[in-house]
């Protein structure tokens, strides 16, 4: 969360448009198991787990549910954190999960205090990726892991496609290729960095997505958002899949080690 001036751009409507695509509690793709693709065979029972960037808190329900972590999440919008702790009481994990509101700058934490660092593709709205990752490496202990995945692009100007994706989005997005999020993960001072593209098994779910909206969860949509709603949010998705076509989003997960 690196230091710059942020306005609240999750609305409500934004809401419940993403739960009702990508289930309760969740802001991007895949639910639980998109959570078990990026903890792969990593135990995480009892390990003191930092999300950057918690959302709704779906992502910390499952890490404490399903593999026993303790997990402290950040975010810099008060109404994702707010709902975020509200799932935690509900699901009886308040005492296994905290969520906080921070600001965007450097991380409020001491060295050293993670076991792992946790990210879901919510680091896209970081511009300062560098700064960002020196952060991440501070904060881990040394042996410390960091899991994560992220929205990306592909190395090339963006296109008129590309644009109009954005403009339909209405979120403030600073991407970057794989590559170079492996450079500046290396650069930070991780090591066994290893990174997974997986922009064409998202092509499929969004195209899959997009039909979804066009049939099954049009009539949900409408009851949530009204007609005007799921008009602009069917025109989003397909506007995304045209960039995941032409390979200009490009989904990805990435996973490091801070040197023991």
């Amino acid at each position: 969360m690196t230091g710059q001036q942020h306005e609240d751009e999750y609305s409500d409507e934004l809401i419940a448009l993403l739960e009702l695509v990508w289930g309760k509690g969740f802001l991007s793709p895949g639910g639980p198991e998109a959570v078990a693709a990026i903890v792969r065979n990593n135990d995480l029972t009892d390990k003191q787990v930092l999300d950057i960037g918690c959302g709704l808190g779906g992502i910390e329900l499952v890490l404490a549910r399903d593999y026993g972590a303790r997990v402290t999440g950040i975010d810099i919008e008060a109404e994702l954190v707010r709902r975020a702790n509200a799932l935690m009481a509900r699901e009886g994990q308040a005492d296994r999960v905290e969520c906080r509101l921070v600001q965007p700058g450097p991380l409020p934490f001491e060295d050293g205090a993670f076991d792992v660092v946790f990210g879901k593709d919510s680091w896209i709205h970081i511009e300062d990726k560098a700064g960002f990752f020196a952060e991440v490496f501070r904060v881990l202990k040394p042996g410390g892991q960091l899991l994560a995945g992220d929205w990306m692009r592909s190395d090339r100007p963006y296109g008129k496609d590309m644009e109009y994706f954005f403009e339909m989005e209405g979120l403030t997005y600073h991407m970057d290729t794989i590559e170079n999020y492996g450079a500046v993960i290396r650069a930070a001072g991780f090591v066994d960095v290893e990174l997974q593209d997986i922009a064409d098994a998202y092509r499929i779910q969004g195209h899959r997505e997009y039909q979804d909206m066009r049939g099954r969860l049009k009539p949900a949509m409408i009851d949530a958002l009204g007609e005007d709603g799921q008009a602009h949010f069917e025109e989003n998705w397909r506007a995304m899949t045209v960039v995941l076509d032409t390979g200009e989003l490009r989904p990805g997960r990435f996973w490091a080690r801070r040197p023991a």
